[in-house]
Order: structure tokens, then C-alpha cells, then sequence
């Protein structure tokens, strides 16, 4: 059999769009002007307290240290440090108890209360008087 004249041109103009329209360049960093480009290297020496307290400062910021110290340097600020795992988790935590004592508190104020917390909620109401009365009562003997 003979490909027919319209596979023929169909094949021929997509091979020739497709290779000339398609970049096959691998993918790579960006080039750097020359004058962004790092050469000059500057070394310090510190003591092992010095090393770890800025070690520390770095990665509580989320950065290497060689930025951290730039930063620091050419900004004169310390960069902004980000929460430990740790803090994060007792923040979640905190943020879960705040939630469920806002949702206890908002159905208190609709009238859903505990049965069982109504009679001991009575028993402080009344207890709560006698204090109040004993209080009052108190303070008239001192009078007179």
C-alpha cells in the first residue's frame, strides 16, 4: 500500500514545526551578572561559644550561616527567627484549647448546660448567698 499525500504532509509539517517551535535546552540556574557574582571570600576566626550562638541564630532564621552573618552585617539587624517545631506545636495545642473553651462558652451562653453541672451550679449559687449574707451581716455588728 502507498501512504496517502495528506499523512505524508501531515507527518512533514509536524516534525517540522515541532522541531524548530521546541526548545530543547536542559533546563539550568540562572546566569549572574558579573557584578552579583561572589568572589571574595572572607574568613574569621571564633571561639566554640561564638560558632554556636550564631550556628543557633541561623538556623533559628532557616538560614546558613553565611547568610545569616551577611544579613546581619550589611543590614544590622538580626533576620527574622522562625518558630521551632516545637513552638509550633504548643501554639497548635494552645490554639485547639482555645478553640474548644470558646465553643463550651458559646454554648453556656445559648443554655446548653450540663445536667449534672446545673445542680452543682445551685449548690455554689447557695453557698455563694451564704457567704454574701455572713459578709453583710458581719459588717452590721461592727457598726454598732
Amino acid at each position: 500500500m502507498f501512504p496517502l499525500r495528506s499523512n505524508l504532509l501531515a507527518n512533514r509539517f509536524l516534525k517540522t514545526t515541532l522541531i524548530t517551535s521546541f526548545d530543547f535546552r536542559i533546563m539550568s540556574r540562572p546566569k549572574i551578572d558579573e557584578k552579583d557574582k561572589r568572589v571574595v571570600q572572607v574568613n574569621i576566626r571564633l571561639t566554640m561559644e561564638e560558632s554556636n550562638k550564631i550556628n543557633g541564630y541561623a538556623t533559628a532564621s532557616g538560614m546558613s550561616t553565611a547568610n545569616w552573618i551577611r544579613q546581619k552585617t550589611f543590614t544590622g539587624k538580626n533576620p527574622p527567627v522562625r518558630m521551632s517545631p516545637l513552638d509550633t506545636s504548643i501554639y497548635q495545642e494552645l490554639k485547639r484549647i482555645g478553640v474548644n473553651l470558646n465553643q463550651a462558652a458559646h454554648k453556656l451562653n445559648q443554655g446548653d448546660f450540663p445536667r449534672e453541672l446545673q445542680d452543682l451550679q445551685l449548690q455554689l449559687i447557695a453557698l455563694l448567698n451564704k457567704i454574701l449574707k455572713a459578709i453583710v451581716h458581719d459588717g452590721q455588728h461592727d457598726q454598732g
